[in-house]
């Protein structure tokens, strides 16, 4: 079937130490990553010195990482979290893919909210209304899906009333396809798979995601049963929703000196953070992913023991591995690396095939 292709302007790449074009050593001249691994630690773990032993001395022998540890580094993530609202951007800052008198197409940075929610936060969405308008006059009636505030990529908005209604459609009865890429910790194999994992809300951590295990169900049991004896009736326990992701690996490469792998990756379902888990759940967690990764607020491994990943992903990015790469991450400042990348689609109105694409920024 012949369909339209647009594609946004290639975003700035960031300015970090990426290389993707060989399996060889990295020419840049940054740290190595014993270096890194002193300031890691001082600067992580300088006020908690029990934390930053264990640390030292779990992840030297590839065990997994100790609870005090995680709940440290939780309560710090959460205490720098509380400043971020996401990144404002202008109208001229604005990348827009395509425009027509029914939908606007943009490419939205990574930082950078989708929508305002209920504390009305700077978004994308405030600037695509303010800069084309829409026949509601009212933003919350552009939105028709959304990305997390740290993934970049194709957004599409409404600017009608029959398109929202359409587009809604599209998304709800997947003729939708979508595409992302992103880079993740390690050298993933194999080269092509997909993961069945079913994912529920993480009562023992609210409000992160994991994989779905008869224990996990049996630990949201008694959580959603504990708080209505305290009180919260409205807290009831969703059953886990069966998740579909197929990855493709398109090269290897380094970041700093440790090995990473570009992928592809096509939701089949569309689950909250379910790409971030999913990844999590191989073995090799998307670099700059702050709740999924290394010291991550959510559950290790996408929820999964050490002993299970250990078994289905014995060449999975190790603790030592993922620890050098979140060293650097921290040093440069880069931005979670997962962009949506190309969106196929109907157009709401015409019925036309249409391809939204856009370059990943890393």
């Amino acid at each position: 079937t012949d369909f339209l292709i647009y594609r946004g302007k290639c975003s700035e790449h960031l300015n970090n130490p990426l290389s993707l074009d060989s399996k060889h050593e990295s020419d840049s001249k940054h740290e190595t990553s014993d270096d890194l691994q002193g300031q890691f630690s001082t600067e992580k773990y300088e006020t908690c010195p029990i934390a930053k032993n264990e640390l030292q001395d779990f992840v030297g022998k590839q065990f997994s990482i100790p609870e005090s540890v995680l709940n440290y580094e939780r309560q710090m993530k959460k205490f720098r979290a509380e400043g971020r609202i996401g990144k404002q951007i202008s109208r001229e800052q604005l990348m827009v893919v395509y425009i027509d008198d029914h939908i606007v197409v943009a490419d939205k940075p990574p930082g950078v909210l989708c929508a305002p929610g209920i504390r009305r936060h700077p978004s994308i969405a405030d600037v695509v209304y303010d800069a084309f308008g829409c026949e509601s006059d009212r933003v919350d009636k552009m939105i028709v899906h959304r990305l997390d505030m740290d993934t970049s990529g194709i957004v599409v908005f409404a600017r009608t009333q029959l398109a929202l209604i359409n587009l809604h459609k599209f998304f709800r009865e997947r003729e939708v396809t979508k595409t992302y890429e992103a880079l993740v910790c390690g050298e993933l194999t194999p080269e092509t798979g997909e993961v069945n994992y079913p994912l529920q809300r993480d009562h023992c951590l609210p409000p992160f995601m994991r994989v779905s295990t008869p224990e996990s169900e049996e630990d949201a049991a008694r959580v959603v049963c504990d708080l209505q004896h305290a009180g919260y009736k409205k807290i009831m326990q969703k059953a886990p929703k069966p998740c579909k992701t197929q990855f493709k690996v398109i090269s290897i490469g380094v970041f700093g000196d440790s090995p990473i792998t570009r992928v592809a990756l096509t939701p089949i379902t569309g689950r909250t953070h379910q790409l971030r888990v999913h990844c999590a759940s191989l073995g090799h967690p998307i670099i700059g992913d702050q709740s999924y990764g290394f010291l991550g607020e959510g559950a290790p491994n996408g929820g999964l023991e050490d002993s299970v990943i250990n078994e289905i992903a014995p060449n999975r990015a190790t603790l030592s591995l993922q620890r050098d790469i979140d060293a650097l991450v921290r040093k440069e400042g880069t931005q979670l690396c997962l962009h949506a990348k190309q969106l196929f689609i109907p157009h709401p109105v015409t019925n036309k095939p249409m391809m939204f694409e856009s370059s990943p920024p890393f």
